[in-house]
């Protein structure tokens, strides 16, 4: 038992095939382009359009999303921990602004989205 596979196409199928390849490589190709073009701008956009005021009142681990950490915030919003924030701490950030002000007891710290986008490797 022999199982042949030889598939007979005639010449114009043939060339009606080879323009759908080379059409469908054509839009992949300028499709991952244009990501790899726009995707620097669009993350940086994304950081600059946060604004946030608010504190800092619970850190856990949401075991709906595979025990992540988590941090509360008193405004309501739950957020991925992405920075070490602590219980208590205040957080503000200006829409358009790159810096992050964080203000634990007597001290500020600066905590640059751009410079950590860069470590993570977001950011080129």
């Amino acid at each position: 038992m022999e199982n042949n596979f030889n598939i007979e196409v005639d010449k114009s199928s043939k060339k009606t095939i080879i323009i759908f390849i080379v059409f469908f490589g054509c839009i992949l190709l300028s499709t991952i382009i244009y990501l790899i073009v726009t995707s620097n701008s669009s993350i940086k956009k994304q950081l600059l359009s946060i604004e946030r005021y608010t504190r800092v009142i619970e850190i856990y681990n949401n075991k709906e999303e595979h025990n992540f950490p988590y941090v509360k915030y008193s405004n309501g919003t739950q957020k991925i921990l992405e920075f070490p924030y602590q219980v208590g701490d205040s957080v503000s950030k200006k829409k358009g602004d790159s810096i992050e002000y964080i203000f634990r007891k007597d001290s500020i710290i600066e905590n640059n989205f751009f410079e950590e986008s860069r470590k993570n490797g977001y950011l080129k």
